[in-house]
């Protein structure tokens, strides 16, 4: 079966070994909960954000070993043990990974209308392959950095993509837990390669934390046929007697039209359209990223979700991750120091699956609000113990900012960018609100020394009043949007 189904009315019923079942319950599919089909499908595909995280964090570790050639090392083949680089080299390196990511986001939309969600993912995983074998097998910097670029094209995709597809398939009761799921695999991946670094931080074993990513890849490949492909994607390509059979599997029930009948033929135009909206209103029309913004019920979403992502990366918290190991040697040794790093990653799995079990039980807002305020008091604590020179506090607030992001700040943003938007502009609006995150995660990290320069550690109090003033504006203009379909969270805005 193709991937697309771009303007396929077929009703050929798609190949999965999870449409193999045959028993399903009487009841109806609006009740349903999460079913081992859509937990085995949501896994699967939660391998991509789940790469993504690993290659954030991959180069952490081993930065020492990869750019200093120092003493008798040994050598794979031909392979150098080190690529020697200054400090200002590696940088680039690292961070070429964002702009890759910016690039693969503004991609993502058009690759998930295209190739289908599950497509998307699936071919997505061509840059999780080339770039880490490219990494694994460098020979020079410039070869470690295209590597670098390569992957973050995949991490910029997969971040955009994944999210839209788990939101997709899951049911409406649901909804925030099996979304949360992509935050998780992405704080997993980073332990991940947090572990493996530790493990394999000597020469030449650099080569193997790096080019891990490719048995991700391969992992990935070989799992994604069990997945089904988003019942809504093939409900908005005309094929509606294959989404029924998805979405029946799904939700193991043998009636899904009540939760059909939410979904409609297409979006449903606002009412009383002003004169400039009419021509883009009109059938046929793609909502693509070069014209959500001029439709008038996309704008407001649009502009919510842009500073849900721009202001997440105001809150410092990449910064605080920069900070963890330096604040960790300066009161343990440097082998003790990398177990407390991980131990850091340790909490932040915990700390996200924490929001997972309970985002469907009290809501969006809640957790993204409490997780804002106790960050307020966190990055202050931080800010406070390295300005004073206070090495416990300072290190005990690092554990706190982290507890404080991970259930709430962290995931919430991606959730609400998929809810916001209905099935028309999903793709479109995903691939703004990364873009946003990826443009603020540069911004960020090329401000933060000179301003640290300058102003010493009041430049932690920037975020606390960047959080300040975001939690303000979401408390005002942040809808709650649990246990409402996705047209009728829309169709507010409208």
């Amino acid at each position: 079966m193709s991937p697309s189904g771009r303007g396929s009315t077929t009703d050929t019923v798609e190949e999965s070994p999870l449409l193999s079942q045959r028993h399903v319950d009487e009841g109806r599919s609006l009740d349903a909960g999460i079913t081992r089909a859509c937990m085995a499908s949501a896994v699967i595909m939660c391998i991509a954000p789940l790469q993504y995280g690993y290659h954030i964090a991959e180069l952490n570790t081993p930065k020492k070993i990869i750019s200093t050639c120092d003493g008798d090392v040994g050598r794979w083949g031909k392979l150098p043990p080190c690529l020697p680089m200054s400090d200002t080299m590696y940088s680039m390196a690292t961070s070429i990974f964002a702009i890759g990511g910016l690039i693969g986001s503004l991609a993502a939309g058009w690759m998930a209308e295209s190739l289908g969600r599950r497509g998307a993912l699936v071919y997505n995983n061509a840059a999780f392959v080339v770039g880490p074998l490219l990494m694994a097998l460098a020979v020079s910097p410039a070869m470690l950095a295209i590597g670098r670029f390569i992957s973050g094209m995949g991490a910029g995709a997969a971040i955009v993509i994944a999210p839209l597809y788990l939101s997709e398939i899951a049911p409406i009761r649901r909804r925030g837990t099996l979304n949360l799921l992509n935050q998780l695999s992405i704080v997993v991946g980073i332990l991940l390669a947090l572990v493996v670094g530790m493990v394999a931080n000597r020469r030449p074993l650099w080569r193997v934390s790096v080019g891990c990513g490719l048995v991700l890849a391969c992992l990935h490949l070989a799992m994604a046929t069990i997945a089904v492909e988003s019942p809504r994607f093939l409900w908005a390509r005309g094929r509606h007697a294959e989404a029924r059979m998805v979405l029946r599997r799904l939700r193991s029930v043998a009636d899904v039209t009540d939760e059909v009948a939410t979904w409609g033929d297409s979006p449903a135009p606002a009412a009383a359209p002003k004169p400039d909206d009419v021509e883009l209103r009109a059938e046929g029309v793609d909502v693509t990223i070069f014209n959500i913004f001029k439709f008038s019920q996309y704008r407001v979403p649009w502009l919510l979700v842009l500073a849900l992502q721009f202001g997440q990366q105001l809150s410092g918290i990449n910064t605080v991750f920069y900070y963890s190991s330096t604040v960790l040697e300066k009161m343990f040794s440097a082998e003790f120091s990398s177990v407390l790093t991980v131990l850091i990653g340790v909490l932040n799995v915990v700390a996200t699956a924490s929001g997972a079990l309970i985002v469907d039980r009290f809501g969006r807002r809640p957790l993204l609000l409490s997780s804002i305020a106790a960050m307020v008091v966190a990055v202050t604590l931080l800010g406070v113990g390295l300005g004073l020179h206070i090495n416990v506090l300072a290190a005990v607030s690092l554990y706190l900012v982290v507890a404080a992001f991970a259930p709430g700040y962290g995931p919430v943003p991606f959730l609400l960018g998929t809810e916001f938007f209905d099935v028309r502009a999903a793709s479109a609006g995903g691939s703004w609100a990364l873009a946003a995150n990826w443009v603020g995660t540069f911004l960020v990290a090329m401000a933060f020394l000179p301003i640290q320069n300058l102003i010493g550690e009041w430049v932690f109090a920037i975020f606390v009043v960047a959080l300040l003033v975001c939690g303000c504006a979401f408390y005002v203009l942040i809808p709650e949007t649990k246990g409402r379909t996705i047209e009728e969270i829309s169709a507010s805005f409208k």
